[in-house]
């Protein structure tokens, strides 16, 4: 079994391949190579993110997103999606010959997938998706349009959350495997986005007949099954927020020690010194509490879903505040295209949208207090029985 620092070596041997020109082409171009993830695939990196399971392999998955990220984030974000929602979805629920076949193909980089849930109406609300899957033929007729898809444009596969035919509950719906060169189906195009540009976001139509195998899992628990699998993608972004910053407050503190105003540096300002140490100090604690949730999920083997909510609020409010602040302690330097920060903070201003918005995260991290908490509710109960004013014998003069 290789070591974490030895996963790491591997996923940098295969960067080693690339260079900033082709970092900045990707950006210019607005399309990840499909050959890029596809070598991820052939160099192992898929398969031993997932030899030790979906919650075994945390650590290699946080990895392989710190990685990532350092050379383009647009590249981390197309591989997190490829690895924790196709492969993740295969991983857990293929069944039978093709989908089985499927699973091997993506985890060595030969099928490249994606996942379609967003449609224009219904946003971070799944419940509300109005893509359908109708029994027809012995197979099903998926119609409907999804919308702002990671990596649709590299795409071979598309994971599709749809409405079931005469559903029981109006939260019954389904995963469904969509060929994206399959006869009905199209990419309408690609939205222009404000960062990630080597990751493109596009829309798809679909109105295709696929066979009886096309079901991913069980019918009418889609739900269920997506909402598991953002967990891994929300705990991916995390890593991804924490491995930004990282790189943004270590070129922060080079420059600082490096520039002088007079005869003194920018670092030993008590400003830019205090400023930069409470970055360093949000970054500690981000670390920390990732490494709490991956080694308590590994130790489980269970995923905290109100917690790794709770992460990725505080990491998406706080990595987009440490990037400001680099920014200002490089001054006009950081406003430019010349240093990278102006990417980052574009980059990782998605966020706090992508894989539920602050919002979404709020209430669930709410819904999770909004408990039975016996001993609390007991104690409120006596406080507010004993809460009496003190009577006060009044001195007759």
């Amino acid at each position: 079994m290789i070591s974490e620092s030895d996963f790491r070596a591997q996923i940098r041997d295969m960067l080693s391949a690339y260079d900033e020109k082709d970092f900045e082409r990707w950006e210019q171009e607005r399309h990840l190579p499909r050959a890029v993830p596809a070598a991820l695939g052939a160099a192992g990196l898929f398969r031993r993110r997932w030899e030790h399971g979906p919650e075994g392999g945390l650590p290699r998955l946080v990895a392989m997103c710190q990685e990532l990220c350092q050379a383009s984030s647009g590249l981390a974000l197309a591989t997190m999606g490829h690895s924790e929602i196709f492969i993740g979805a295969l991983h857990w629920l293929a069944g039978g010959p093709r989908q089985l076949g499927l699973l091997e193909e993506a985890l060595d980089g030969r099928a490249i997938g994606c996942f379609g849930a967003t449609e224009e109406q219904s946003g971070s609300n799944l419940v509300n998706v109005q893509t359908t899957a109708v029994a027809e033929d012995g197979g099903w007729r998926l119609t409907g349009r999804k919308r702002f898809i990671s990596n649709v444009g590299r795409a071979d596969y598309m994971v599709v959350l749809a409405r079931m035919d005469s559903p029981s509950h109006v939260a019954d719906l389904s995963l469904f495997l969509l060929p994206l060169d399959h006869p009905g189906v199209s990419v309408d195009g690609f939205f222009e986005t404000m960062g990630l540009h080597a990751c493109d976001v596009g829309q798809v139509t679909f109105d295709a007949k696929l066979p009886a195998d096309a079901l991913l899992g069980n019918r009418g628990i889609g739900l269920l099954y997506a909402t598991h699998l953002l967990q891994f993608e929300r705990l991916a972004i995390c890593a991804q927020l924490i491995g930004t910053a990282d790189v943004a407050l270590r070129l922060a503190v080079a420059y600082a020690r490096r520039r002088s105003l007079g005869e003194q540096r920018v670092m030993d300002k008590q400003a830019v010194r205090h400023r930069l140490a409470a970055c360093r100090a949000e970054l500690w604690n981000l670390e920390s509490r990732l490494e709490h949730l991956v080694a308590g999920a590994q130790r489980d083997r269970r995923m905290p879903a109100h917690e790794i909510s709770a992460l990725k609020l505080t990491a998406g409010e706080s990595v987009c505040r440490i990037i400001d602040t680099t920014m200002q302690i490089l001054g006009a330097r950081g406003y430019t295209r010349n240093f990278p920060l102006e990417r980052l903070w574009r980059d990782a201003r998605l966020s706090r949208l992508g894989g539920g918005t602050d919002e979404v995260l709020s209430d669930m991290v709410a819904s999770g207090l909004d408990r039975h908490d016996p001993h609390f509710d007991d104690l409120v109960s006596r406080l507010r029985t004993s809460d009496l004013p003190h009577i006060t014998v009044m001195d007759g003069n």
